[in-house]
């Protein structure tokens, strides 16, 4: 019969906002919106996940809010989310 070659695993190209990399790390693209009456998800397309934050964007109020209910909606530790621009 013949014989196939088999390719080398690559990493799958982004289908989305949500991407992991090699080592198992998740990394979401976020587009925060601050400032807002509450912390919600408001919009997911295949860009980013939109996130309405309840904190102003000023001294990183927002960052540490955005990081906050991150990690109580996806049930992870403050200290496993990392904001990276």
């Amino acid at each position: 019969g013949k014989s196939q070659s088999k390719e080398p695993e690559r990493p799958l190209p982004p289908l989305g906002p949500v991407t992991v990399d090699p080592k198992g790390g998740v990394s979401i693209a976020i587009r925060a919106k601050p400032g807002s009456k509450q912390n919600a998800v408001t919009d997911v397309t295949t860009e980013a996940v939109s996130v309405a934050i309840a904190a102003p964007p000023t001294e990183g109020e927002a960052n540490a809010e955005l990081c906050r209910y991150l990690s109580k909606v996806l049930e992870l530790r403050k200290s496993d989310v990392v904001l990276d621009k």
